[in-house]
């Protein structure tokens, strides 16, 4: 809710409607439920910017005001968000909309919680957390980024107490949290440090005494070896200062906004910000001969994805899920498939991180969210966990109680999302139908901030899975392999996109041709190819259309052929049926975009670029009414049918193309789902229209090589590679004669040689041969030396491209396999213009 819908959101939510609109159409009863959550610390980051800019102080306003106005911003981007899923096309259930802050959805979290903490899972203790001193509040691992950045290592030394002369060095990049160390530590087994340990040393600065002690978790290969601890501000330290009972435990010496502070940092050093009191410290250290030496050094450090301050680790009292009891039910189900992960690669990215799942740390110090269903009795410290709050203290009876000033962590009423927005905790009829659910379709970065979760909330709550199937879809990518992103100023406004393109281009963009499932590029070409698609459909139809008179039937079913029905009928039907068979397949497997290939290389050139080029003679009744009125039913049928599979894709486009056509039923989106079986199976007729397009393809190929006129007509050979092949030549030869542009096809017996001064291209299928006009001018030759040359580039850019190793791993197999292919023919292009040019060249030859 903070912010506008990106092209991630559309790109999920148009995977999504894919598959909500196809089991729609298939008849399960589906549904898809549309809501948005309260994004509690980034809603509250936005609005605090949003004031900044007004001159308002959100730490200025109480409790009452941040939530007035979080509310408003709430109202305004839920506004434009849900605007945003209408423009998109997607087809949400909009009665059952919810929103993680309604009454009941928070009735529903305080239930969670209270069973929980009931059970022993959620507690209260201080522990080290991800302490966002921008934010002032605590954010879990999962909100920290981590990146390498350089710092100054600082060799410091601490002088021995007895005032012997020396110390020992210790290494630091945080020189400013010195005023709370309680020992130095060395590992027991370095022997440079053995006659340090039980010594005794006096922090820099202060002058307070503090001993050398030996401890395994020390590494002997970071510095000089010897290690400060501090333990309210560094994990490690606390866990060192855990094994060793007698050091003393410090105040904080940095505050909740990241200024030193407490009675351990001196006057001169209290309430700067930790960055600048660094420099100060650096700066005393080195004026006090201190700072033995200091290297620039390279390290992780962890940032506040919102804020992308420095996290500093404090120890802090806050509230916890135990995680480690709820994991198991969550990984078990995906080891005995209850729940499927797609692509099973993240199988097991999802068990490293479920098999060392830690604590989570689920309150947050901000306004906005749910309040912590705790309260406290100032009279006798009794602590409850109530649904609703109580009017007194259940141990002494006295009143008013006070109430836990932190809020849930979003994510806490997230988890719930897949039971909850279907009326949990009451039993509702939508519990007991929807749930569990079927499908969820999210981004990989959210595996574990939400899937992960989501799972084990289902399973402790409810005992069974929230879904049983997860689709990851990949990251969008700018044509330079960077991320799409608003702060890089490369991810366009999906809303500017449709105002320019269309809805229905930017959904098809989205999942072809760049594998959904993986990272891939999306850019202008991406777009450029969808608008396009888009446009040969539509002109496909309006050609049908030009063919279909009025009071054509609706297609109720296949047209049923006889035996003399031409190849290309029978062709199509039996190609349309493939092609459903493997498109639902291709749905099954999750794999989008192996399906919307289908689609698009059916219509674009099985239908459209051949089928419709075969069948013009037929349609304009050159061949007879009979076969006009057989090819005018296989062509709506082939048609109708083939705009309901591409429907959940494209509504829009396809919604007003069917209506222009013969139908029946009011919308398209309420059209029964084609089966495969309506077509019949014809594997004979699909193995020859190949044989029949390889020589199409072949003979074309001989044209544009050899630079013949478009008007020209020259006579063909070909040598076939088999009786059957020669019988689909035969028959088909008129459809080869019309579409290849030859006056006459010949065949050649065995043995005989080509004719003189002909064209050849061998093929699986054949030889081929095309009658040259003699005595080539100068003017032609330069024409074939330019065309050579042409092809001969996008040979070579070809080949680079199947070179990239990123091109063929993210590519689907069908489009890998048709760049080979590409690759392959105009090598054979350009080899063939090579030699026509070398005979000419031969002296005497003609």
């Amino acid at each position: 809710m903070t912010g506008d819908l990106h092209l991630g959101h559309f790109l999920g939510n148009t995977v999504t409607d894919l598959l909500v609109r196809r089991s729609r159409m298939a008849g399960t009863p589906t549904l898809w439920l549309p809501g948005i959550d309260h994004a509690g610390l980034s809603t509250q980051v936005a609005v605090r910017a949003h004031l900044a800019k007004e001159g308002v102080h959100l730490e200025d306003m109480t409790r009452e005001q941040v939530i007035a106005r979080v509310e408003s911003w709430k109202q305004d981007h839920e506004r434009r968000i849900l605007n945003a899923l209408r423009v998109g096309g997607f087809s949400l259930d909009w009665s059952r909309y919810r929103y993680t802050m309604d009454p009941a959805y928070g009735r529903a979290t305080r239930r969670a919680f209270v069973q929980l903490y009931n059970a022993g899972l959620v507690y209260r203790g201080e522990r080290f957390v991800n302490w966002d001193p921008a934010l002032r509040t605590a954010v879990s691992d999962l909100e920290v980024e981590h990146s390498e950045e350089t710092a100054r290592l600082l060799y410091v030394t601490y002088p021995w107490a007895d005032g012997s002369p020396g110390g020992i060095v210790v290494a630091t990049v945080r020189p400013e949290t010195i005023f709370g160390d309680v020992a130095v530590a060395v590992h027991p087994d370095d022997p440079r440090h053995a006659g340090a340990v039980g010594r005794t040393v006096r922090v820099p600065l202060v002058d307070r005494e503090v001993p050398v002690i030996a401890d395994p978790g020390v590494d002997p290969t970071f510095g000089n070896g010897a290690l400060k601890i501090t333990p309210r501000h560094d994990l490690l330290d606390f866990e060192i200062y855990q094994r060793h009972p007698g050091l003393p435990m410090p105040p904080d010496v940095i505050d909740p906004e990241g200024r030193l502070t407490s009675d351990w940092v001196p006057v001169r050093f209290r309430g700067q910000d930790r960055e600048e009191a660094r420099s100060w410290v650096t700066e005393a250290l080195q004026g006090a001969g201190l700072l033995d030496h200091e290297t620039p050094y390279l390290h992780a450090v962890g940032r506040s994805e919102r804020s992308h301050a420095v996290i500093e680790p404090r120890l802090s009292t806050q509230w916890f899920v135990r995680m480690a009891p709820l994991a198991p039910a969550a990984v078990e189900a995906v080891r005995r498939g209850e729940v499927r992960l797609y692509p099973a690669r993240w199988e097991l990215t999802f068990f490293r991180w479920m098999e060392n799942v830690q604590d989570w740390c689920i309150s947050r110090q901000v306004a906005w969210g749910h309040p912590i269903p705790v309260y406290y009795c100032p009279a006798c410290q009794q602590m409850m966990a109530a649904e609703e709050p109580p009017t007194r203290c259940d141990r002494c009876q006295q009143s008013p109680l006070t109430p836990d000033p932190d809020v849930l962590d979003t994510w806490f009423s997230s988890w719930l999302w897949p039971f909850a927005t279907l009326g949990w905790p009451d039993e509702t009829p939508d519990l007991a139908h929807y749930f569990p659910t079927s499908l969820l379709e999210t981004g990989r970065d959210i595996m574990f901030f939400w899937v992960a979760r989501m799972m084990m909330a289902s399973y402790y709550f409810l005992g069974r899975p929230p879904f049983t199937a997860v689709f990851f879809h990949g990251i969008l990518r700018d044509e330079e392999g960077r991320k799409l992103s608003k702060h890089l100023g490369n991810s366009p406004d999906p809303l500017d996109l449709v105002r320019d393109r269309g809805a229905d281009a930017l959904r098809f963009a989205l999942v072809f041709p760049n594998p959904v499932d993986q990272d891939g590029v999306f850019g202008p070409a991406t777009l450029d190819n969808a608008r396009n698609f888009l446009t040969k459909v539509w002109n496909l139809v309006r050609f049908a259309q030009s063919h279909l008179p009025d009071g054509t039937d609706p297609p109720d079913r296949a047209p049923v052929l006889t035996d003399d029905s031409p190849l290309e009928n029978r062709w199509i039907l039996a190609k349309w049926r493939s092609t459903v068979e493997q498109f639902d397949q291709a749905l099954r497997a999750f794999e989008i975009t192996r399906a919307a290939g289908l689609l698009h290389s059916f219509l674009w050139y099985d239908l459209a670029d051949r089928y419709v080029e075969v069948s013009k003679e037929a349609l304009a009744g050159r061949r007879g009414e009979p076969l006009r009125h057989e090819t005018r039913a296989v062509l709506l049928f082939t048609l109708e049918r083939t705009l309901r599979l591409l429907h959940p894709l494209v509504p829009h486009v396809t919604e007003e193309l069917w209506h222009s056509i013969p139908h029946r039923g009011d919308l398209l989106a309420l059209a029964r789902w084609p089966a495969a079986e309506e077509a019949p199976e014809d594997p004979e007729a699909l193995v020859a229209m190949e044989v029949v397009y390889s020589a199409i393809r072949t003979l074309r190929n001989l044209r544009t090589e050899n630079r013949l006129a478009p008007s020209s007509l020259p006579p063909a050979w070909v040598r076939p590679s088999g009786d059957d092949t020669a019988a689909v030549f035969r028959t088909q030869r008129a459809v080869i004669l019309q579409q290849a542009r030859v006056g006459a096809l010949e065949f050649l017996a065995t043995g005989t040689p080509p004719p003189a001064g002909s064209a050849p291209s061998v093929t699986v299928h054949g030889e081929f041969y095309l009658a040259l006009p003699t005595g080539g001018s100068p003017a032609e030759r330069l024409a074939l030396e330019r065309e050579r040359d042409k092809l001969a580039t996008l040979l070579q850019k070809t080949e680079q491209r199947l070179a990239d190793a990123g091109f063929r791993d993210r590519a689907p197999p069908e489009v890998l396999k048709a760049t080979q292919e590409k690759a392959r023919d105009l090598a054979d292009r350009v080899r063939r213009i090579e030699e026509h040019l070398a005979a000419e060249a031969t002296p005497g030859s003609e």
